[in-house]
């Protein structure tokens, strides 16, 4: 045998070996109950706000597959935002709470941000929820007190 039929002989096995561990890795994905994420809502309006609140929403995100629905990460688009899960493993049928926070300390008019959750779902790894605001500034009154002394007489007799 040459050096050539032995080289064409280990790239055949090669490419062998590697189709069939695709396709093996393949079924293994296509098979068994897979998760769905749902959530209850995929964008929320704070609507008008004072500038320096911090605005809050409950999400309910739930799995309405029949595999276990694992929250592998909540990335908030900007620092201004916080976010929390109640947990990160969501039973087939079950929900979980998603606390939202916006801090508009920093922002003035209207504003969009999105927040994504990234999961297991195989048909919706990262699922993307819009935020919106309007940030008002409040005009304060000016309260400096007048100290000028009134210097009219008084001319009632």
């Amino acid at each position: 045998m040459s050096v050539k039929n032995i080289i064409i002989f280990f790239l055949v096995g090669v490419i062998v070996i590697l189709g069939g561990i695709l396709v093996f890795s393949n079924i293994q994905n296509n098979s068994g109950p897979k998760p769905r994420i749902l959530v209850s809502e995929e964008e929320w309006d704070f609507g008008k706000v004072t500038r320096g609140e911090k605005p809050t929403h409950i999400f309910v995100v739930k799995n309405g597959g029949e595999g276990d629905l694992i929250i592998e990460g909540v990335k908030e688009s900007c620092p201004c935002i916080e976010a929390s899960i109640s947990t990160n493993r969501i039973k087939p049928g079950e929900s979980a709470e998603l606390k939202v926070s916006y801090d508009t300390t920093d922002y003035v008019g209207k504003d969009e941000k999105h927040l994504h959750i990234y999961s297991n779902d195989p048909q919706v790894p990262d699922k993307w929820i819009s935020l919106y605001v309007e940030t008002e500034v409040l005009q304060t009154p000016n309260l400096t007190p007048n100290l000028t002394p009134n210097l009219t007489p008084n001319l009632q007799d």
